[in-house]
C-alpha cells in the first residue's frame, strides 16, 4: 500500500520496516516447544502442533538453533535451557 511523501519523510525508519520475515512462525515454533520442554518433537510434529508449513518449519527451527534457543538430537528438536530461562 502506498503512503504519501508527507508519511514517507515524516515517519521514522524503523516504523516502515516490515516485521522481520518468519518472525511469527519462529514465536509460535518456540512457544510450541517451551510449553512441551519436558518432550522433543520432529519437525512434522511441530508443524502439526503449530501450524507452521512444512516447508518452513526446517527453516525456523535452524534460525532459532543459530539464536542458541532450541537444539536437537538426530531427527529431534526441543526447547534449550537458555530460551526457558528468559
Amino acid at each position: 500500500m502506498p503512503i504519501s511523501i508527507d508519511q514517507f519523510e515524516q515517519t521514522p525508519e524503523q516504523q516502515l520496516r516490515p516485521p522481520a520475515a518468519g518472525s511469527e512462525n519462529a514465536d509460535r515454533v518456540l512457544a510450541y516447544l517451551t510449553e512441551r520442554r519436558e518432550e522433543a518433537f520432529t519437525p512434522a510434529e511441530i508443524c502439526e502442533g503449530t501450524g507452521v508449513p512444512r516447508g518452513s518449519v526446517g527453516v525456523v527451527l535452524a534460525r532459532l538453533e543459530d539464536r542458541g534457543l532450541v537444539r536437537h538430537r538426530g531427527a529431534y528438536w526441543t526447547v534449550s535451557p537458555k530460551a526457558t530461562a528468559r
